[in-house]
């Protein structure tokens, strides 16, 4: 399986978790949101899936699957800047 890098990692603190995280690839931040909690699913959460899956199907750019999934760990407070 090739692995989609990401331009640069997103450093993050997963909800609940004391641990930093590097995701450097467009299947970990897949990932992450699989694992996304249910009750802070919304509008920020949508857009990032969808763009990490057209990214991941090669029909978007992963650019913009990386800006969506930043803008949405921003919003929830789990970036690490």
């Amino acid at each position: 399986m090739t692995h989609s890098m990401l331009s640069a990692p997103i450093r993050i603190r997963p909800h609940g978790s004391d641990t930093i995280r590097d995701v450097a690839t467009l299947e970990d931040a897949s990932q992450i949101l699989i694992d996304w909690p249910h009750a802070k699913r919304g509008p920020f959460y949508q857009a990032a899936r969808e763009k990490i899956e057209a990214a991941l199907e090669d029909r978007q750019a992963a650019a913009h699957a990386q800006e969506a999934f930043t803008a949405l760990c921003d919003h929830a407070g789990v970036l690490v800047r």
